[in-house]
């Protein structure tokens, strides 16, 4: 069998988990969380850092933090994770779906344009499969209508446009370790923001709104959005061994891309040299016939996510015709660190032989 995607551990990771399980540490968020978030914060080259539980409570959290009102509305990709656009509606707004460029299938400047209002208080940029898309494009428009970018970067880490990484073009930047990412902890997330203040209010939101640390004094609304050091000792394995883990993810969608790239029967995106997808894409009208043929052979795939505008909770937002195209006859294909070049040659003769 060939998963989609599979975690990836090595031997020192699970023996440091071992090792400090065994420790005799209180296991809650402590030393460790603290070093993941110093060298994270190295790497993405950021002010700052603050792990989270998740990458839903990341987005809705730096939106309450930003004052955040009821009647605000923000600005959200159709072609994302149901997470992003949930996370206004958590926070206490509204959103309103923005259609994708045809180009890169993150979201459209020209159609965000039509739909910012006088509400329109923040944009949730995705760069989708660790693409940067039109995200300078994107800033500046944000700049122009005083609109607060936030970046959904859970697909981007590792993902470079212009020396910068993704994620710390925006106010604030939301990542992801759950399963499928390239840095796992099962679930987790992080936010990167170059605004001391605005982490300071992050800090003090997701500890009760605690005076100070070990104190019971609240003077401010907070919850309980801490983790724990063991998914932060998982996330240190991984980060120390950072760099093959992105030469791994880039040469694996290098492969797939050169091994399909003449196939005129489907649709897939070449590459930036300094991006790292999360996992291989591919769009095609005969998508139910792919995805029959791999699973006959024990590959897994897994649909991308489907148009935000097609769940129940969204579907009053009619229009957003290129995400709506692509989304219906996305799948993502097998996509782990450690799947080899032969499998991937396997999976590449099944798709061109239909």
């Amino acid at each position: 069998m060939i998963y989609q995607i599979e975690p990836s551990f090595n031997k020192k990771t699970l023996k440091n988990l071992q090792k400090y399980i065994i420790s005799g540490s209180w296991f809650t968020e402590h030393t460790q969380t603290k070093l993941f978030e110093k060298k994270f914060q190295s790497f993405l080259k950021s002010k700052n850092v603050i792990l989270y539980p998740n990458g839903t409570l990341t987005m809705s959290s730096i939106l309450s933090c930003l004052n955040i009102k009821k009647e605000d509305e923000v600005l959200v990709s159709n072609y994302t994770m149901v997470a992003t656009p949930n996370a206004p509606l958590l926070a206490g707004a509204k959103v309103n779906l923005v259609d994708i460029s045809s180009q890169n299938l993150c979201m459209c400047p020209i159609d965000l344009k039509r739909k910012i209002t006088k509400k329109t208080k923040f944009v949730i940029y995705t760069s989708m499969n660790g693409r940067a898309g039109n995200i300078l494009e994107i800033l500046k428009i944000c700049k122009q209508n005083k609109i607060y970018l936030i970046e959904d970067a859970a697909h981007s880490i590792g993902s470079f446009y212009k020396g910068k990484h993704l994620g710390t073009y925006g106010v604030a930047g939301s990542f992801s370790f759950s399963m499928p990412k390239l840095i796992t902890m099962g679930q987790g997330g992080a936010i990167t923001t170059n605004n001391n203040l605005l982490a300071k209010k992050l800090r003090k939101f997701k500890d009760f709104g605690r005076v100070r640390n070990g104190m019971d004094i609240h003077n401010s609304l907070g919850y309980n959005f801490k983790i724990t050091d063991m998914q932060a000792v998982l996330g240190l394995g991984q980060l120390d061994e950072i760099k093959l883990r992105l030469n791994s993810k880039r040469n694996l969608y290098d492969t797939y891309y050169e091994l399909l790239k003449d196939n005129n029967k489907i649709k897939i995106f070449r590459r930036n040299k300094d991006e790292t997808p999360w996992s291989f894409d591919l769009y095609s009208p005969f998508k139910s016939k792919i995805k029959k043929i791999l699973s006959k052979n024990n590959i897994v795939t897994r649909d991308v996510y489907p148009p935000i505008n097609n769940q129940k909770i969204y579907n009053h937002i009619k229009g957003l015709k290129v995400s709506n195209f692509y989304c219906k006859q996305g799948i993502w294909l097998p996509s782990s660190i450690n799947l080899k070049k032969k499998q991937i040659k396997k999976i590449c003769n099944l798709i061109n032989s239909i």
